[in-house]
């Protein structure tokens, strides 16, 4: 959605939110309809300009997700904070959210950084189907973590590699030492769904994954079953390394996550309604993760050269020697011993 910020500044000072830049700037974030800037208390927010005509359900499915009602711990959508109409547009909402970054950055450090994200994005999913709301496009790009990896805060918006003046690299730590908790975004082709009339067909809308066989072969189909190989496909992402995050890569799985594999599998059948359910999907990794060991959890999370490996092996046995857990404490489902 192409989108002007700038006519919107006065009316968002007003609103309590001052904008980042005062023109084009180079770090810019790519997409237009989005703008990060910080609120009367000084909390940093991204603001997000969607259009009702075009994505009439995302800002009703997000509020909904956001109201008292569901402050549930297991609730990983993206809260709005406000939503604000377009003083100029009335086709225009404009809608406030924490400021995060991206999931996969930096690159996850241990087995165990990665089963706590796929156990919160699985979480969260589920919660949503709970509610019979299909997310629709829940791939590599929107799924999203608060910044604790990033301590000091200086971090830029739309690129967090660079810090917050887009000069240097940002200083991000391990999420071994944070713990972050992850969020599900963008509900622009999410739809709600009334369980009393059965099973949903659903058009069939393209999102960011487009390899669902379903979407090759029917012009309808029930967009839970979808929504599991979505997350499928996210899950082999993340145990066959790739080039880029939701890369497409022929590579073999790496070795301390090829216990995904059978999972994976049965996410990513063919036929959709022999893929498992999203409830089921959460008790069959939750079984998995049974079995691994402290030691499992501790290795690497993808390939490393061997002076990286070196390091990760002296960080690993300090964090060991400290009692520091692979897992956060207070994970449930794993007994890892």
């Amino acid at each position: 959605m192409a989108y002007s910020w700038e006519p919107q500044r006065e009316f968002l000072v007003a609103a309590g939110y001052q904008l980042r830049f005062d023109g084009p700037h180079e770090g810019s974030h790519p997409r237009a309809n989005l703008v990060d800037a910080v609120d009367r208390n000084g909390r940093r927010v991204m603001l997000k300009a969607i259009s009702t005509s075009k994505n009439p359900h995302e800002v009703l499915i997000g509020q909904l997700l956001s109201s008292p009602a569901h402050a549930d711990p297991k609730n990983h959508c993206i809260p709005l904070l406000e939503v604000l109409q377009d003083p100029h547009d009335s086709d225009v909402q404009l809608t406030v959210m924490p400021l995060c970054v991206p999931f996969s950055r930096p690159k996850f450090d241990t087995v165990g950084e990665i089963v706590d994200c796929i156990r919160q994005i699985f979480e969260g999913i589920q919660y949503m189907h709970g509610t019979y709301i299909a997310h629709r496009d829940c791939n590599f790009t929107n799924v999203v973590q608060d910044p604790d990896v990033y301590p000091d805060g200086d971090f830029h918006p739309s690129a967090p590699w660079m810090d917050s003046a887009h000069q240097h690299l940002s200083h991000p730590i391990t999420r071994t030492e944070c713990w972050p908790r992850y969020h599900i975004i963008d509900f622009g082709l999410s739809r709600k769904y009334d369980p009393r009339h059965g099973p949903p067909l659903e058009q069939v809308i393209l999102g960011g994954d487009k390899t669902p066989p379903e979407h090759e072969i029917t012009l309808a189909c029930n967009p839970f079953p979808t929504d599991v190989y979505f997350l499928g496909n996210l899950l082999r992402g993340l145990a066959r390394p790739s080039p880029r995050p939701g890369g497409i890569s022929q590579a073999p799985p790496h070795p301390p996550l090829s216990f995904l594999l059978p999972l994976i599998e049965q996410m990513m059948r063919k036929d959709p309604s022999m893929r498992p359910t999203i409830g089921d999907v959460v008790v069959q990794f939750a079984i998995l993760c049974e079995r691994l060991t402290k030691a499992h959890l501790r290795l690497p999370a993808r390939p490393l050269s061997w002076i990286d490996s070196l390091k990760h092996r002296l960080r690993q046995a300090k964090r060991a020697c400290s009692g520091v857990p692979p897992l956060p404490l207070n994970t449930p489902a794993y007994s890892a011993q």
